[in-house]
C-alpha cells in the first residue's frame, strides 16, 4: 500500500474544495438573479479557486523536491487540476451573472474540448503502442495561465477579462495543434518501428 504523503493530501484536499467553490459560485449566482448579489460569495469562491490554484503548485513543489513522488499522485494531480477548471469554466460560461463580466462560452468550449481531445487521443496512443510521451510545451503553459487569469479576471469583475480569454484562447488553439503534431509523429515513430508481420 502506498504512503499517504503531504502532496497526495493536499492534492486530496484540493478535489474537496471543488464541490465548495461550487455551491458557492451557484449561490452567488441565485443572489446575482434576485438583484441582491451577496458579494461576500463572490470573494469567497474566489478565494477557494485562488487557494486551489495555489495548492497545485505546492503539491508539485513538495512531490518534485521531496521525494514525494507517487503512482497516487501522479493519477490524482491532473484529476484536481481539470476538474477545477472545468468547474469554473462551465458554471462561468453557461450560468448568465448580471453583475459579473461576459464570459465567453467559446472559451470554455474550446479549453475543455482541447483537453478531452488530448486525453482521447494519448489514451488511444497508449492503447495502440502501450507507451506515450507527454512532451510540455511552452504555449500549453502559457494557455494554462491565461486561463487562471481570466478565471480570477471574471470573479474580481475585471473589464479585461474577455481579452483574456481571447489571448487565451489563441494560445490554447496553438498548444491543440503542437500537441496533436506530436502525438501523429509518435503515433508514425510507433509504426515504422514495429517489425514486419510474417
Amino acid at each position: 500500500m502506498e504512503r499517504m504523503t503531504w502532496a497526495n493530501r493536499i492534492t486530496i484536499g484540493r478535489i474537496l474544495l471543488i464541490p465548495v467553490f461550487l455551491g458557492v459560485l451557484l449561490y452567488y449566482a441565485k443572489t446575482d438573479r434576485a438583484w441582491e448579489p451577496d458579494e461576500r460569495l463572490r470573494l469567497a469562491a474566489f478565494a477557494i479557486f485562488l487557494i486551489a490554484a495555489i495548492s497545485d503548485g505546492v503539491d508539485g513543489y513538495l512531490a518534485r523536491h521531496w521525494n514525494q513522488r507517487t503512482r497516487l499522485g501522479t493519477l490524482l494531480d491532473p484529476i484536481a487540476d481539470k476538474l477545477l477548471v472545468f468547474t469554473a469554466l462551465i458554471v462561468l460560461g453557461m450560468v448568465h451573472f448580471r453583475t459579473l463580466p461576459e464570459f465567453p462560452l467559446w472559451f470554455s468550449l474550446l479549453v475543455i474540448s482541447r483537453d478531452v481531445l488530448l486525453a482521447g487521443g494519448a489514451l488511444l496512443l497508449h492503447y495502440l503502442h502501450h507507451h506515450v510521451e507527454v512532451r510540455p510545451h511552452w504555449t500549453g503553459k502559457v494557455s494554462t495561465c491565461f486561463v487562471f487569469a481570466a478565471i480570477c479576471a471574471a470573479l474580481l469583475k475585471l473589464g479585461w477579462t474577455e481579452y483574456l480569454c481571447w489571448i487565451g484562447g489563441l494560445f490554447t488553439f496553438a498548444s491543440a495543434i503542437f500537441y496533436i503534431r506530436d502525438g501523429a509523429r509518435q503515433f508514425n515513430a510507433s509504426e515504422h518501428s514495429r517489425p514486419l508481420s510474417k
